[in-house]
């Protein structure tokens, strides 16, 4: 279940996104929300020893201490207007807080929200997103611009066998418990070549009822391959996609990620839950 749910801004388009989604869940599962807001560039982004992706770098913008505090106050409006009605809410800012906040209040949380990446001019690839998914050791929440309303009634768990997705699964049980409709999704391999079949029978003793699909891509790019797992998502009008997150440390790749867990945080129309 989750109890404590951490909702990260940083001032930007993020704020509504990840604080309206953070809501949501809590909603779901009675839990709280903590809003955290940490300040981008050198203030925030920078600090905290923590790998950050070269080609995100020049992507930061130096903003002077006006621009910050204004980014410092969208959170605070966004987390008013959102966040503060759930019970037990708080609220963290600071112009110390940095990456290692971050992480420190994520390892004590069940689950991390974070805004989509990417929409923001003044921080086009947060370092937040790789500290969150491979510094917290907790699942992580992309919201996309419409975070949406009430439960994830259908699901899509993107399935490869991999250490990252059964992770993924793990997180994902409360909500799978609540769909109605859940899909292990195949893409490029066969389901028994992956295991398919045995996940779907542990989900079955759990009293999930599962389909097995699978797409074949083709010999195509990672990117290729995350844009014809959006193409089957959004298709099917799913309201969750569960996956595993893989690759760090890539410098041409947006994020520092792989090349199809990055196009998937980018590009994503539902909600996102990831784990490393």
């Amino acid at each position: 279940m989750f109890k404590s749910i951490l909702a990260v801004s940083e001032g930007g388009p993020d704020a509504a996104m990840s604080f309206k989604l953070a809501a949501r869940v809590a909603g779901l599962f009675d839990g709280v929300v903590d809003a955290l807001h940490l300040p981008v560039g050198p203030a925030g982004g920078m600090i905290g020893g923590l790998a950050m992706s070269g080609e995100a770098m020049p992507l930061i913008m130096n903003l002077d201490d006006e621009r910050l505090e204004e980014r410092a106050k969208e959170s605070e409006r966004a987390y008013k207007e959102l966040v503060a009605g759930v019970k037990g809410a708080t609220f963290t800012a600071a112009k110390t807080a940095t990456l290692d906040t971050l992480v420190a209040m994520g390892r004590c949380s069940d689950v991390i929200v974070l805004g989509r990446p990417g929409a923001d001019p003044e921080n086009v690839a947060p370092a937040t997103v790789e500290a969150a998914i491979h510094e917290c050791a907790r699942s992580v929440m992309i919201a996309p611009p419409n975070p949406g309303e009430g439960p994830f009634e259908s699901v899509i768990v993107a399935w490869n066998g991999s250490f990252q997705a059964a992770r993924a699964v793990e997180y994902a049980l409360p909500f799978l418990a609540q769909a109605r409709d859940i899909t292990i999704l195949v893409v490029g391999s066969t389901a028994d070549d992956v295991g398919a079949p045995y996940l779907a029978r542990n989900l079955g003793r759990h009293g999930l009822k599962t389909t097995i699909d699978a797409i074949d891509p083709g010999a195509v790019s990672a990117r290729a391959r995350g844009r014809a797992l959006l193409d089957y998502t959004h298709g099917k009008g799913s309201s969750l996609l569960v996956m595993g997150a893989y690759g760090r440390g890539q410098v041409m790749s947006f994020l520092g990620m792989g090349g199809a867990t990055a196009k998937v945080i980018s590009s994503c129309r539902v909600p996102l839950l990831m784990a490393h």
